[in-house]
């Protein structure tokens, strides 16, 4: 059994994402990152459940902790599960999923700047967030576990945003919020719709730069505070291809034009590494626990006094 869960914050930077590459029978590789992933364990004996169905394998017993198992490559379709023969445990927004594959190999260490969107960036269905090149070659593809389970277990719960209380918002200018996953965005619309706020979206860091940057130029030579009227806070996912979440705050910060354009931070990743590098950016809020009721109250914190 490997533990996962020891990561040295030293080795790591905010521009920098550690890969645990593993196959799922084929010649393929995949990766997932390590920050996501609490340990490595043989497979475990499955306990199956009341309609369970596709991907969904049932459940197993991990130290008193009841944790659905997903067949992987099912889920994504590069599979059928007769290979599986480790599991990987995960660990995002306070939920815990073990996801069978056929074996792991290494840790490495790549920049975000070298993480490309896949193909089918923005596919409805998409499984896969990025894509690595390795030095002798190959491809890795990094799979979007929060839509994996999204589509293959059941949470009746997450279809409904729980919204926190927050004062009018009515009169505050758009929000902008950036992210590359079809499910987050879906989810982030209902929250800033709940609050009666209109809003504006782009997919990676990159595309949310240049969007913002425009808004910036068109404010130039207006009367001050012109690009509070445009933009009343920046909402940034950590994880994303092309350009993290890290880097593009700091370069917002860096611009005295959104000097007074608040920064929400937010991951499914809950660690205090990752929340820390987060407010080292720049970031006002940081909110560890990707849920509804988490982001509506950290809006409604900055946006009440603006």
């Amino acid at each position: 059994m490997h533990n996962l869960s020891a990561k040295d914050p030293s080795s790591s930077t905010t521009e920098m994402i550690e890969i645990l590459l593993f196959s799922l029978g084929g010649s393929e590789v995949f990766g997932l990152n390590v920050f996501k992933i609490r340990e490595v364990t043989e497979m475990l004996p499955v306990t199956q459940i009341p309609g369970q169905q596709g991907a969904m394998s049932g459940v197993i017993s991990l130290r008193g902790q009841v944790i659905p198992v997903v067949s992987l490559g099912t889920a994504i379709g590069m599979g059928d599960g007769r290979a599986d023969s480790k599991l990987i445990i995960s660990e995002f927004a306070s939920r815990s999923v073990a996801f069978a594959v056929a074996d792991v190999d290494k840790i490495i260490r790549v920049p975000w700047s070298d993480v490309n969107p896949p193909q089918r960036y923005d596919a409805e269905q998409g499984c896969v967030f990025g894509v690595v090149m390795l030095k002798e070659g190959g491809l890795v593809s990094l799979v979007d576990i929060e839509s994996v389970c999204h589509r293959v277990l059941p949470d009746s719960a997450a279809d409904e945003p729980v919204i926190a209380k927050t004062p009018d918002l009515g009169h505050a200018a758009p929000v902008f919020f950036v992210d590359d996953s079809v499910v987050a965005r879906r989810k982030i619309s209902e929250v800033l719709d709940g609050l009666g706020l209109q809003h504006s979206h782009a997919v990676n860091g990159v595309e949310a730069e240049q969007k913002l940057l425009a808004l910036a130029g068109d404010a130039e030579g207006a009367p001050a505070g012109e690009l509070n009227s445009k933009v009343s806070l920046v909402l940034v996912d950590e994880e994303m291809p092309v350009m993290d979440g890290c880097t593009l705050t700091r370069k917002l910060k860096n611009d005295p034009r959104f000097k007074n354009i608040p920064i929400i931070m937010y991951s499914s990743l809950t660690s205090d590494e990752n929340a820390r590098r987060g407010i080292e950016a720049g970031v006002n809020i940081y909110v560890k626990k990707f849920d509804s009721a988490s982001l509506s109250s950290a809006i409604g914190q900055l946006l009440s006094h603006a």
